[in-house]
């Protein structure tokens, strides 16, 4: 062999390794981009579903706090009605015992 086609027999496997050396380095980026994806991809379904839950939680607890505050002007509104009949009685209770006292005045004369 000669010279020539030594140099020329060098230089493609100097290519040769080169171009491997580039290419696996292309593979070994390529696999570690996949690699961070698929983990950013589970830590963003992950939070994507504990927000939902927070969600649901949050929808769950204003439909129970509405719910109590209903049941708290259902209250309110008995007791209304109720304190207006027992003044209405009281009233009543008032005027009865006015004229029983009356009554009874008039008789001790």
């Amino acid at each position: 062999m000669t010279p020539e086609l030594w140099a020329g027999l060098i230089g493609a496997v100097i290519l040769l390794l080169t171009s491997t050396a580039g290419l696996i380095k292309v593979w070994t980026d390529l696999a570690k981009t996949k690699a961070d994806r698929l983990e950013t991809k589970a830590m963003r379904d992950k939070e994507a579903l504990e927000m939902r839950d927070r969600l649901l939680k949050a929808e769950f607890n204003i439909t129970q706090l509405r719910d109590s505050q209903a049941l708290t002007a259902t209250v309110l509104d008995d007791l209304r009605d109720s304190v207006a009949a027992l003044t209405t009685a009281a009233a009543k209770l008032e005027l009865t015992t006015d004229n029983l006292s009356e009554a009874l005045k008039e008789l001790r004369r």
